[in-house]
């Protein structure tokens, strides 16, 4: 079942006079909330935006007419008429990017599935990691649509970015890079990733937090272990800049309970894709995977590490159920099992 089979479970729930009792029944079947935006293809962009510096970039068979595409694409004009572009080297630029749009944390909400996206710039970064962190109140400030708004809440980070084509070229992937990205719902960060974010950018983003809502266990059906493996699948192909992932889980009682009545080993095969996606991507570029459950954070690249210096002549299949184990005996333990 695909999206086929969450049209017809809604249509269920929908037609039935019951819609409590519905919607326990459909909610056996149910996949994951993020599964659906996982399963689409990215947007296809009409033109590009940014284009080669330099036109010398371009190979051989570019520049013939028969293997040149029909469209003259967009290139940025020189502009030496800007001191700015013009005087100061490319690398001081950056410097001078990065100090304007870089060294932010977002915190990016929605308030429906359907609303729009909007962030704000956290005002206390230094306390980010504090278990009920709050800087806005959101229910009263909301940042302005308007995209030249000049306060820093709303979109200070638009107006360099629309100044012209070749500093929109030079910054736009510092605007990734350089700052984290934070969310507090399913929807606003899988619409923001799956249907809004150039797949090409989505490389580029480096810290990414989470306050993920998990409504039942993630192995209740083949549809949520679908998902559930397709998120981490996300993180380690999709999103390979990733340094830094965190997220906090936010469990149901039942399926709390789900996790403190199973037994370690057995009970941990929903682990494994999250061992299996930090180990890459810690190999790959040293990226720290943590993951919070009750108060506690499990950092798990360090986990596998610690299991495959216990076992040193053990298989990689017998580490990682290993590490499983380890890390799921934590979260029961953090959930008073």
């Amino acid at each position: 079942m695909s999206l086929w089979g969450d049209s017809a479970i809604n249509a269920f729930v929908n037609l039935t006079p019951s819609s409590p009792w519905a919607l326990r029944v459909a909610e056996q079947w149910k996949g994951l909330p993020f599964g659906k935006y996982l399963q689409q293809s990215p947007p296809a962009r009409k033109r590009a935006l940014t284009g080669p510096h330099e036109p010398v970039s371009d190979s051989v068979w570019q520049r013939l007419p028969l293997f040149s595409s029909p469209k003259p694409e967009k290139r940025p004009y020189e502009q030496p008429w800007s001191l700015f572009l013009s005087r100061l080297p490319l690398d001081v630029r950056i410097i001078v990017y990065e100090m304007i749009i870089g060294g932010m944390h977002f915190h990016i909400e929605s308030g429906t599935p359907q609303s729009r996206i909007f962030h704000i710039v956290c005002s206390r970064p230094e306390a980010i990691g504090e278990p009920n962190h709050l800087c806005h109140d959101l229910s009263s400030q909301r940042p302005s649509s308007a995209p030249r708004d000049d306060y820093k809440e709303a979109s200070g980070l638009l107006p360099l970015l629309v100044t012209c084509r070749k500093v929109y070229s030079e910054c736009i992937h510092i605007l990734y890079s350089a700052n984290t990205f934070q969310f507090t719902s399913n929807h606003a960060a899988f619409r923001l990733l799956k249907t809004m974010v150039p797949l090409h950018r989505l490389q580029s983003i480096r810290h990414f937090r989470m306050t993920m809502r998990v409504p039942h266990h993630p192995h209740m059906n083949t549809r949520s272990k679908r998902d559930w493996t397709a998120l981490w699948d996300f993180f380690a192909n999709v999103m390979p800049g990733l340094q830094s992932l965190h997220l906090k889980l936010l469990l149901l009682h039942d399926t709390q309970q789900q996790i403190i009545a199973a037994d370690d080993i057995d009970g941990s095969c929903w682990i494994a894709p999250m061992i299996t996606m930090a180990n890459k991507a810690g190999h790959a570029r040293d990226c720290k995977v943590e993951i919070v459950t009750g108060l506690e954070t499990q950092d798990l690249s360090s986990v596998y590490k610690t299991a495959a210096k216990q076992l040193p002549v053990a298989t990689d299949r017998e580490v990682l159920q290993s590490a499983c184990a380890v890390v799921h005996s934590r979260i029961r333990l953090s959930l008073g099992g």
